[in-house]
């Protein structure tokens, strides 16, 4: 037993009376998911805007399924979050008669800002009235939801984490500012971070730097630039080729993980034919570091070529990543389905 005041600090229950999660080292979470799907209610129902031409508005979420949590992980506010929703608008112009409506869908996580979500929109109806008022939704009430989606995220940074960070000795209310996972963060803040990420490596006392640089490869590939495209999203393409053990989510913000969970991340942009980019790691690096891969395909007409270039990878492990991607991607790809060609 440590003397009174000798032990670590992270322990000292005089920091706190009633002595529970002292300077809240411990992990705790709180269920937001109900709490969420009054605050969508609240925001969108009523939610309305006038245009030149008329006048529209949200009458229902007419679906909203998903879950969040918000925890603390050492002082810091971690929120986890996924739905998919639907909002019912209905809008009026000065000679229409009767109400026009439509529908505005969208897919809300953790992993994206408001101003990445994807927001969808239709209308009910086909003719000029309903047209009308659907340019309004698409010109005007969309960015009244990326506010609201924006203010969601804030709610559960403030409101929530005020149930997860306990006040100390030192601090009233919450003593940290909210963060959220590097693994999470919205897809336009991966790649600036790419670079100045600080690490902690289990095998040493301290925090480190890691030093990291870039890699670039190519190769070429005796097939149409869609087949060897497919090869990099399709879930049956990679199983043949990963033995089937690929799980794969073949859209933007979508997970992936191969050979066992050696290799993980997200695909962050897919350009049919044209471009990926994924958020990649591989199973021995760091915890919670990633790099950011592209991969550009060219159709010549009589092959096509694959450009590679990702950066952030460990200088350590870039001889390890360089023989992995011909090893376990290229050659293996040219092996299952006969796209043989020499690499360049």
């Amino acid at each position: 037993m440590a003397l009174w005041g000798k032990g670590d600090k992270r322990w000292i229950v005089e920091e706190r009376e009633d002595a529970k999660n002292v300077n809240n080292w411990h992990w705790s979470e709180v269920d937001a998911s109900a709490p969420s799907k009054k605050f969508f209610k609240d925001k969108f129902v009523g939610l309305s805007v006038t245009g030149s031409d008329g006048n529209v508005r949200i009458s229902e979420v007419s679906t909203c399924t998903g879950e969040a949590s918000v925890n603390n992980r050492k002082g810091k506010v971690i929120y986890f979050f996924e739905w998919d929703i639907t909002l019912k608008w209905t809008g009026k112009t000065e000679t229409s008669n009767d109400n026009l409506t439509g529908k505005i869908q969208f897919e809300l996580s953790e992993e994206n800002s408001a101003d990445e979500v994807d927001i969808n929109t239709s209308q009910n109806k086909d003719g000029k009235e309903h047209t009308t008022i659907h340019q309004i939704v698409k010109s005007q009430m969309v960015p009244k939801v990326r506010e609201v989606i924006e203010g969601y995220i804030q709610y559960l940074q403030v409101e929530h984490g005020k149930q997860v960070i306990l006040p100390t000795k030192k601090s009233g209310g919450i003593n940290a500012q909210p963060v959220k996972l590097k693994q999470n963060e919205p897809v336009s803040q991966i790649k600036k971070q790419m670079d100045a990420t600080i690490i902690s490596d289990k095998k040493k006392a301290e925090d480190v730097t890691c030093k990291r640089t870039d890699l670039t490869l190519s190769d070429t590939f005796q097939c149409c630039g869609e087949d060897i495209f497919q090869c990099f999203i399709n879930p049956v393409k990679m199983n043949a080729y990963f033995h089937g053990s690929a799980e794969v989510d073949p859209r933007e913000s979508g997970k992936f993980s191969l050979l066992g969970g050696t290799i993980t991340g997200s695909y962050l942009e897919i350009q049919p034919n044209t471009q990926i980019v994924m958020h990649w790691r591989f199973k021995d690096w760091p915890e919670e570091m990633y790099s950011s891969v592209t991969l550009s395909f060219k159709d010549t007409g009589v092959n096509t070529e694959v450009s590679l270039h990702q950066t952030g990878v460990p200088k350590y492990s870039v001889d390890q990543i360089r023989q992995g991607w011909f090893r376990y991607y290229f050659n293996a790809i040219k092996a299952t389905f006969g796209y043989t060609s020499g690499c360049l």
